[in-house]
């Protein structure tokens, strides 16, 4: 019998994998920035805490556009707050604060999906030039 390889860790196993409680939700979410950031370079945004004699500017809110929804997460006072927006043609028709968790589980959604219609459109694209 062979084994197959492991899979390669995903953003939502990671999430599952770290413990989140008051006392480390900012260590938390610097790495949970840094995996997003890495993973979908394009569609972050971040806002870094400021600071003239600071040696390091940690994020301190993160903003996620995958097409028409909006995730957003923000550290405030070592608590996590989120939120996911839902517009269509730029108006927001839908916004609700989430738990972490429940924000974590609906942004891999999304982006799965997108991700699944991106892969359909480039084959689609390859079969149409071949």
């Amino acid at each position: 019998m062979s084994e197959a390889p492991p899979p390669e860790p995903d953003l939502d196993s990671v999430a599952a994998s770290l413990h989140l409680d008051a006392a480390d939700a900012g260590v938390f979410f610097q790495v949970f920035c840094s995996k997003l950031l890495s993973s979908v370079p394009g569609l972050c945004e971040v806002q870094r805490e400021g600071g003239l004699f600071k040696k390091e500017h940690p994020v301190r809110k993160i903003t996620v556009r995958a097409g028409e929804d909006v995730f957003e997460a923000e550290l405030r006072r070592g608590t996590l707050a989120c939120r996911h927006s839902h517009a269509v043609r730029g108006i927001v028709l839908r916004s609700e604060d989430l738990g972490f968790d429940a924000w974590r589980r609906a942004l891999v959604q999304v982006l799965g999906t997108q991700a699944q219609i991106s892969a359909e459109a480039v084959q689609a694209l390859r079969s149409e030039v071949t």
